[in-house]
């Protein structure tokens, strides 16, 4: 059962028996949530800037606000709905103090005037930054790479039915196994060395004027050479750089694969979220996170999950 309510200019509708497609996209740090909607009505017309409340079995599942809406040959009205994430996407320039992820996603939120909800201490202090023409939210997710590269800690930026949070992804495991046996109805599976895979790392050290390097040779020779280069904040000292390439290192230096599972829904289920996997045919038996999901609620309850291996 759902419960679906639209807001215009302050009168509340519940348009539930009206719509005709529901289908929700939710990625991992990759920007807002979206909510895209039909239904025919002659005499209801949603606006941009309407709120859009969307509960299924009485589970939260997204709030946001109107970005788009048109209309087909057959009166069919369809809508676009982003969660507050969406502002975000604006650019600015300013320079940071010693921050961690927390605070400057406390000081985006206090900017554009957002509700906050569940914000973790992410706690790992980053190096005075100056953001130039970036928008808001690849400032908030190159801290939370910085954070994962020199802590192994991985944070989730969402909004959470109209709060925005901050989540270690520990906490957001699910008790849930699909699979073969469970759920699961189809899947895409695939291997690349395309992108995002490295075996030598390469760092500058600007303040000795020299390269820490890190490598893996049987890598090397199995696959080529794939290099990796950043420039070391003038903060760290030798030792701290060559921790760091080493766990780049061990990050990088992997086959990148992918697996898109179709299942029926779970309302549990959101970008972030990890649960158990088991396919016989690619071998697959472990916990996964999912890089992004994507619910249709009509005619019944499916879910695409694009996960992390």
């Amino acid at each position: 059962m759902m419960e679906f309510l639209v807001d215009i200019d302050g009168k509340i509708y519940e348009i539930s028996e009206l719509v005709t497609s529901i289908s929700w996209n939710d990625r991992l740090n990759d920007g807002c949530s979206k909510l895209e909607f039909s239904y025919i009505d002659d005499d209801l017309i949603i606006e941009n800037g309407s709120t859009v409340s969307f509960k299924y079995n009485d589970v939260k599942m997204f709030y946001g606000v109107v970005f788009n809406v048109g209309m087909n040959k057959s009166k069919e009205i369809k809508v676009t709905a982003y969660d507050q994430l969406r502002y975000c996407k604006a650019k600015d320039t300013f320079a940071s103090g010693r921050a961690t992820v927390t605070t400057l996603v406390n000081r985006m939120c206090n900017y554009f005037g957002l509700l906050k909800g569940a914000l973790n201490d992410t706690k790992y202090i980053l190096a005075t930054d100056v953001y130039d023409n970036m928008t808001w939210l690849d400032i908030i997710y190159s801290a939370i790479s910085k954070t994962l590269q020199n802590t192994g800690r991985f944070y989730a930026l969402r909004d959470e039915f109209g709060a925005i949070s901050i989540r270690d992804i520990e906490e957001l495991k699910l008790n849930l196994i699909l699979g073969d046996e469970s759920f699961v109805y189809d899947f895409d599976y695939g291997k690349s060395i395309d992108d995002g895979f490295y075996n030598l790392i390469r760092i500058q050290d600007k303040n000795n004027a020299q390269f820490i390097e890190v490598e893996d040779k049987k890598s090397i020779n199995r696959y080529g050479l794939l290099q990796y280069f950043n420039v070391a904040s003038e903060k760290m000292n030798a030792s701290q750089i060559k921790s760091m390439a080493d766990t780049l290192l061990k990050l990088y230096n992997q086959e990148v694969e992918s697996l898109t599972l179709k299942c029926l829904g779970d309302t549990r289920v959101r970008a972030g979220s990890s649960f158990y996997g088991q396919i016989e045919d690619i071998e697959l038996n472990k916990r996964l996170i999912v890089r992004s999901a994507t619910h249709e609620f009509m005619p019944v309850h499916t879910m695409s999950l694009e996960v992390m291996l």
